[in-house]
């Protein structure tokens, strides 16, 4: 019997390319969502694509969606503040059934702290016996088209964050999910760690700069106090322990921690990384 990759996460950012790119390169693909409806919507119509509900907060679902597979891309849940109490049964679930390689994205520096829930599932991943590969992206650019950041701009013209003026090293996640294909389709991957970034690093004024070209209008970035900051979270519903993640997130870039430039990204795609200044042309009409 022929085996498939699973794909979870997939309707969101990286995992939505991960299953084009695993499409085209003909593979056969497994895309667990936890709306399977959503997923549904999106690769519903390609012939090569199976959609399997998988929730990690349901153990029920994990069996089904691992049938057949022997590779997975797996991630968090985007917020989850304990993704090991998410991750580790299934990756109990996904050795028993047989898996050969997990393509885990993690963060940029999870490395640096031993205690941080996903550097944990590296670990536990690693002491599995299944074959791996980890991708430690930086701050995905998409958050200024489709994330958290695209609010800001769309509603209320600029980029609200308590960055101060460091810079950070954005990545684009087309990136990602290409050196995630080439990981879990290629040779050569097994046992290694990438630290994904673009090709340099930019304040968040830079950035606003860049944006404001490309859409043709101003979008200017303001720097929040930390204080300020959490409490705009709150005021957005924002629960107390997502408020701190980010805090302490934004903590780490004010002391420099997202500036670092990797060539990772180069070194495994064989082609310069994808820039701001692309990005920024390529989602234009979402900020004009």
């Amino acid at each position: 019997m022929s085996k498939s990759v699973l794909v979870t996460g997939a309707t969101g950012k990286t995992g939505s390319e991960v299953v084009k790119g695993l499409i085209a390169r003909g593979e056969t693909v497994k895309a667990g969502a936890h709306t399977p409806e959503k997923a549904r919507e999106m690769f519903g119509a390609h012939a090569g694509v199976q959609v399997v509900p998988l929730d990690f907060g349901r153990p029920e679902t994990f069996d089904a969606a691992l049938a057949a597979v022997d590779r997975i891309w797996l991630l968090a849940v985007t917020g989850d503040t304990a993704p090991d109490q998410a991750l580790m049964p299934f990756v109990d679930r996904a050795k028993a059934a047989g898996v050969r390689h997990i393509v885990y994205m993690t963060a940029r520096g999870v490395e640096m702290d031993e205690t941080n829930p996903l550097r944990q599932v590296e670990h536990y991943i690693e002491k599995s016996g299944i074959g791996y590969t980890f991708l430690r992206p930086s701050w995905f650019m998409q958050n200024f088209s489709s994330g958290f950041i695209a609010p800001m701009i769309t509603g209320m013209g600029g980029i609200y964050l308590p960055a101060a003026d460091a810079k950070t090293s954005f990545i684009d996640a087309r990136d990602i999910a290409a050196v995630g294909i080439a990981a879990l389709t290629e040779p050569g991957h097994h046992g290694k760690a990438y630290a994904l970034t673009s090709g340099q690093a930019w304040t968040y004024g830079e950035a606003a700069e860049i944006l404001s070209r490309a859409a043709g209008k101003p979008i200017r970035y303001v720097a929040l106090s930390d204080e300020d900051f959490r409490n705009s979270l709150t005021s957005q519903g924002w629960k107390p322990e997502q408020v701190a993640m980010f805090s302490n997130l934004f903590s780490g870039v004010r002391q420099g921690w997202a500036a670092a430039v990797s060539p990772d990204v180069a070194h495994v795609l064989g082609r310069p990384q994808i820039t701001l200044e692309q990005f920024a042309q390529d989602h234009a009409a979402v900020w004009r």
